[in-house]
């Protein structure tokens, strides 16, 4: 199966927002978009004090495997080219339906629906490849999206390991 060519357009406080397959070609505008989320939205995001991605993390982020993965981005346009103000990927689990899901949006775009537009048009590349559930992992702390994940419907429990630490957010997303 060939990776969609997905885009859609959105306005936010009037400005034009593409969300997009990322690609190859997208590697420098991901580097530079983790590097400058502030260290909190880093670690909601990584669950760890990651600064930039590394080489084998941006391979990874901007080779999408469709329909093992999938990653879309929102843009803005930006002098000749554009940059990256949120990314939302989908990793299927081997052998099944299911898939873990993670979003992050900038942080001065954060609260504007960026997020769960990214969500709702990855759901429907997710569906076109099979997948039937989305779930996460979500640190307490990460309020937003947690408001995110109740606003689209998605269950949000303790994870398995009962320390408190780490939400579970899961959701059917057929049909």
């Amino acid at each position: 199966m060939s990776i969609p060519e997905y885009q859609d357009m959105l306005a936010v406080d009037g400005i034009a927002v593409t969300i997009r397959t990322m690609r190859p070609s997208d590697r420098d505008i991901e580097a530079r978009f983790v590097a400058e989320l502030s260290p909190t939205s880093r670690y909601y995001r990584f669950h760890s004090a990651l600064k930039e991605l590394d080489t084998a993390m941006l391979e990874r982020f901007t080779h999408v495997n469709y329909p093992q993965d999938m990653a879309l981005i929102a843009t803005i346009p930006e002098g000749a080219g554009e940059r990256e103000i949120g990314v939302a990927r989908f990793a299927r689990y081997p052998d099944t339906d299911r898939a873990e899901i993670a979003v992050v949006v900038d942080d001065a775009w954060q609260g504007k629906g960026i997020g769960a537009r990214l969500l709702l048009d990855l759901r429907t590349l997710a569906v076109t490849a099979g997948i039937r559930h989305f779930e996460a992992s979500i640190l307490p702390g990460n309020k937003r999206m947690l408001e995110l994940a109740r606003t689209l419907g998605f269950t949000v429990r303790e994870a398995y390991s009962g320390d408190g630490q780490t939400l579970e957010m899961g959701k059917e997303i057929d049909g």
